[in-house]
């Protein structure tokens, strides 16, 4: 049935198309998507359509179809619609065509008003932008947030793939974590006390003493955090890896280094369109990423800057700032700072003949640190005196424990966050912009 929103021809269903594949040469063409603007302009209505490719603009005229003119005239912003009609060249349209429509339809009506504005620059905050997020995802800009985050991912999968890593999935229920501390989400299982995994870091190391040589995983890990800040979440996305047979931590840096280095080219080949509306130049680190010592690091910060972290063991984040402006000015968005005192137990560390205090490292991109890793330790003995030293309970790694007593290689392997390479990438204020639906302390929905 016709209602007085819609016309539609007695023409064959015409397939439909994303608006970037109108082709100004066609004899007709058929677009569905959101209205994102209308222009009443009087006998003249300029419909804007928006589907996830882009933009097309629909020029309905009175004196032309009166009928279609009468339909379109009660649109409102973010109804679905279906177009049919001739493309035709126009510089002033978005994309440089437009249509000249034969059929028009309402699909689906939008509730008005809307809580959101979509198609207008309106500074929201983004408290109400993730109240509103099912609205807030279909602004293009937020929409070429995931765009790019889909094309990074699947270009770091690939390289991995290519290098014959195996992809892995791991538990997201554990009887223990492999930090430890108050960080832990603990839950019911069944009759027992559990917790939601923090990483993935045990297991990995269990599939290289079993023989795995070399595997990767995209996964979720939970951090009971109680945080306020631009870059921590509750539910975190994480790209782990780890490999066998490695001489040192730097055979880790280098496949990291390799594989970051692939996924940024592919955004900058293939997501043109999405780092344009993000208004974000990527430069694609070709050299080298710069290694210093973590004592490099706090001589640098202190002569150069005059800052002096307050945990004399780790990096602020006014400190990795401070580096990554540094580092940035001498073209190098991304280095690498090696040799962290007081590491936990399954890092290598006090090695005689290293002059770091251990092979663990942090990758810091654009003054953000993204991921940490290094060489672990594999020697189950020494392993067991760090955690004693620690006062780790063993009772809770025993199972760990039992699988690198039977003969483990030599390994090592890091934990990339996703969400804050996205953030780094897509020049973003916040992590939470960079995640469909983040959880916080405070956020638990939608």
């Amino acid at each position: 049935m016709t209602d007085a929103r819609s016309v539609r021809d007695n023409t064959p269903m015409i397939d439909r198309i994303h608006t970037s594949e109108v082709d100004p040469d066609a004899d007709e063409v058929a677009v569905a998507g959101h209205v994102h603007e209308v222009r009443d302009l009087g006998g003249l209505v300029f419909l804007i359509v928006r589907d996830r490719e882009g933009l097309i603009q629909v020029v309905f005229k009175e004196e032309r179809e009166p009928e279609l003119f009468a339909a379109v005239e009660d649109v409102n912003s973010e109804d679905v619609v279906r177009v049919v009609g001739d493309p035709v060249e126009s510089d002033q349209a978005p994309g440089g065509v437009e249509i000249a429509p034969t059929a028009y339809e309402v699909i689906d009506e939008a509730d008005s008003p809307l809580p959101l504005e979509i198609s207008k620059d309106v500074d929201v905050d983004l408290s109400t932008r993730l109240d509103n997020r099912a609205l807030d995802l279909r602004k293009p800009e937020t929409l070429a947030v995931f765009s790019l985050r889909s094309t990074l991912m699947t270009a770091m999968e690939d390289w991995f793939d290519t290098e014959g890593f195996v992809d892995i999935k791991t538990p997201l229920i554990s009887k223990g974590g492999a930090e430890g501390g108050a960080e832990l989400f603990p839950i019911l299982y069944y009759d027992r006390d559990a917790f939601l995994s923090q990483s993935p870091q045990l297991y990995k190391q269990i599939l290289m003493a079993a023989g795995y040589e070399a595997v990767y995983e995209t996964g979720t890990a939970f951090r009971a955090e109680d945080f306020a800040t631009s870059r921590h979440v509750s539910e975190i996305a994480m790209f782990d890896v780890e490999l066998a047979y490695i001489d040192d931590h730097h055979d880790v840096m280098d496949v990291q280094e390799e594989s970051l280095r692939y996924a940024l080219r592919a955004v900058a080949e293939e997501a043109e369109r999405e780092l344009e509306l993000l208004d974000v130049d990527l430069a694609v680190p070709e050299d080298d990423f710069p290694r210093i010592t973590f004592d490099e690091a706090l001589d640098l910060l202190e002569t150069e800057f005059g800052h002096f972290p307050d945990d004399p063991t780790d990096l602020d984040t006014k400190g990795e700032k401070l580096l990554g402006d540094h580092f940035e000015a001498q073209g190098h968005p991304a280095f690498f700072v090696v040799g962290y005192p007081d590491e936990k137990f399954y890092y290598m560390q006090d090695v005689e003949g290293d002059d770091i205090a251990s092979r663990k490292f942090d990758l810091i991109y654009r003054g953000q640190e993204l991921s940490s890793g290094g060489q672990r330790q594999h020697h189950v003995d020494r392993m067991v005196e760090v955690m004693e030293e620690e006062g780790v309970e063993q009772a809770n790694f025993e199972f760990y424990i039992e699988a690198l007593s039977f003969g483990t290689p030599p390994h090592g392997g890091y934990g990339l966050g996703i969400d804050r390479l996205v953030q780094q990438v897509a020049g973003l204020d916040n992590i939470k912009e960079a995640i469909m639906f983040p959880r916080d302390p405070n956020r638990l929905e939608p």
